[in-house]
């Protein structure tokens, strides 16, 4: 026969077991609700963004689609898009780059611009107001005095003063620094208009990186002889790179009937200089 204390013990066991019972199950519903209540939720918010994807992003993610809407109508194909460059194929002026026009079913620049990169750019004075340098001065004249002359922008001088003048040598020269790389695409020299014009002879005219005549590249050469107030301008051919421009003087003179010519001996002078072209 089973004594009080183990009768006791079994009726607690039995007690204690039915009540772990229960919270089990209780807890396990719990979950099980948990789980249900979270779905529905997750269904319902993803129905709502759905219907009204706009008002549930707030007003900066609309104006983010009106921008790239803008970005896209403008450019309907940025990927693929190609710019129609300088010598492209072209229907019309609307089909070229700008300041540029259509020739004979071809872009070509206006006649003040000249191409680089399939794109026109305007031409400009590259020597006005740079460094020049010369072979040497008009006897009286301090060294490097009036050589600043040749590239004041100044033109029809008469003033003897204001004129770039060498001395009497058999080869003379004028270099100018452009201060920076620059495609030429000619070179303009202006005569004196006061007088002893016919001087001006044989100039020829490089460009490159150097101040050895020997190392640049030729643009051209002017003839002549001149006469007192002519201008003439030397076309490269083909657009020449470099921070140099110098043009020399490269025959002996062929005139006769001056004492200062004696022996070929030359003098190159200048009312100005003309550098067109662009700069890299």
């Amino acid at each position: 026969m089973e004594s009080f204390h183990g009768v006791l013990e079994n009726r607690l066991y039995s007690q204690i077991s039915w009540r772990q019972w229960v919270f089990i199950v209780t807890i396990g519903l719990l979950l099980v609700l948990g789980v249900a209540i979270l779905i529905s939720s997750v269904t319902f918010l993803h129905a709502s963004n759905n219907d009204v994807p706009d008002k549930c992003a707030g007003p900066w993610k609309q104006s983010l689609q009106e921008s790239s809407q803008g970005e896209l109508e403008t450019n309907p194909t940025t990927s693929a898009y190609v710019e129609t460059l300088f010598g492209d194929s072209c229907s019309g002026d609307d089909s070229c780059p700008e300041n540029s026009v259509c020739e004979s079913g071809q872009c070509s620049c206006n006649l003040t611009y000249i191409a680089h990169s399939g794109k026109c750019y305007k031409v400009l004075n590259l020597a006005l107001g740079k460094a020049v340098f010369g072979s040497s001065t008009m006897p009286g004249r301090k060294a490097t005095e009036g050589w600043e002359n040749a590239v004041d922008g100044r033109t029809k001088v008469r003033d003897f003063n204001l004129i770039f003048h060498t001395g009497f040598e058999l080869y003379p020269w004028l270099s100018i620094a452009l201060g920076g790389v620059g495609l030429v695409k000619n070179i303009t020299l202006y005569n004196r208009i006061d007088n002893y014009g016919r001087w001006l002879h044989d100039v020829e005219t490089r460009v490159g990186n150097s101040s050895d005549w020997s190392k640049l590249s030729t643009c051209g050469t002017f003839v002549g002889p001149s006469k007192t107030g002519q201008i003439h301008t030397i076309e490269c051919g083909t657009l020449l790179a470099g921070t140099i421009v110098t043009a020399k003087i490269v025959k002996p003179n062929y005139i006769k009937d001056d004492p200062a010519a004696r022996g070929g001996r030359n003098s190159l002078v200048l009312e100005e200089v003309v550098v067109e072209g662009i700069f890299l």
